[in-house]
Formats: C-alpha cells, structure tokens, sequence
C-alpha cells in the first residue's frame, strides 16, 4: 500500500494530518503483513483441499468401475447360466420358474447398485459440506 494515499485518505476523511514517520503506519504496515500471511496460508489449505477432494473422487470412480466391472461379470454369467438352463429344460414351467429366479437376481443386483450410489452421493455431500 502507498504510504502517500494513506495519509491523504485520513487527511481527507478526518482532517488530520499525518507524517510518514508516523506510529500509526506502521501498524498499516503490519496488518497488511499480517493479511498477506494469512492469505498465503489460506491459499495453500484450499489446495490441500481441492487435492483431497480430487483423491477423493479419483477413488470413488475407481471404486465405480470395480463394481461396474463386477456387475457385468454377474449380468454375463447369469444370462450364459439362464442360455444353459433354456437349453437343459425342456419343460416349459420349469422354464419360467428358472427365469423368474435370474429376474429376481436382476432385480436384486440393481437394488444393490442404487444402494451404492445413493451411500456414494451422502458421502460426497459430506465432504463438501465440511469444507
């Protein structure tokens, strides 16, 4: 800050004036120090913020594709197992009791997923909500 402007803003604002050697811009002095620490700490915490955050998110899509990866390796052997099943029975009401139990299976994985992304949005909104 301009020694120069300070003192011609208080002149201005309270009709004092001020020398350069005065005490009182030296605590001007001061409290921008002060704001400019401050405010390079500030910085560096939201960094460490946003790096957490970033982290956090990178295992969170990590742990997505893992699933995603999982359920498509259920989906692909419940629907070879349903093919081999078809093909093994002939009878027409052990057909339909087979897939009624691969429909509940399907229905019972997508259950689960809806369960893991709604746990997985709480836990985003947490950590949002504590920064």
């Amino acid at each position: 800050m301009d020694k120069k402007a300070i003192i011609n803003e208080i002149a201005q604002k309270h009709n004092i004036i001020l020398d350069e050697n005065d005490p009182i811009l030296a605590v001007v002095s001061a409290n921008e120090t002060i704001f400019n620490e401050f405010e390079k700490r500030l910085e560096n915490m939201l960094i460490k913020q946003k790096m957490d955050l970033e982290s956090y998110k990178n295992n969170i899509i990590q742990e997505f594709k893992n699933q995603d990866k999982i359920i498509f390796d259920i989906l692909e052997h419940t629907a070879k197992l349903q093919n081999s099943q078809i093909k093994i029975n002939t009878d027409n009401d052990t057909n339909k009791k087979d897939t009624k139990d691969i429909n509940y299976k399907i229905i019972f994985i997508s259950a689960g997923l809806q369960i893991i992304f709604f746990l997985v949005g709480i836990i985003i909104g947490i950590f949002l909500n504590l920064n």
